[in-house]
């Protein structure tokens, strides 16, 4: 019962910061080359575009669940 409320909350709390963070850094190493024990990598930073949409989204369900929540 309370678990569904604090994950509504949570949904809630993080559809309102993707309104307001439109892209997420992403940053990994990619392997480019291996010749028997050396390999040679390079760092890649991608940027992860979340659309305004998925966040009104993740507020509706974080407002569902808590009003599940509080109903049992």
């Amino acid at each position: 019962m309370r678990w569904l409320t604090v994950f509504g909350v949570i949904l809630i709390v993080a559809g309102i910061a993707s309104l307001f963070v439109n892209a997420l850094p992403f940053h990994h190493r990619e392997e480019v080359a291996k010749i028997g024990p050396l390999t040679a990598s390079r760092d890649e930073e991608t940027d992860i575009y979340v659309p305004p949409y998925a966040g009104i989204i993740i507020v509706a369900a974080g407002a569902t669940l808590v009003v599940v929540g509080r109903r049992k």
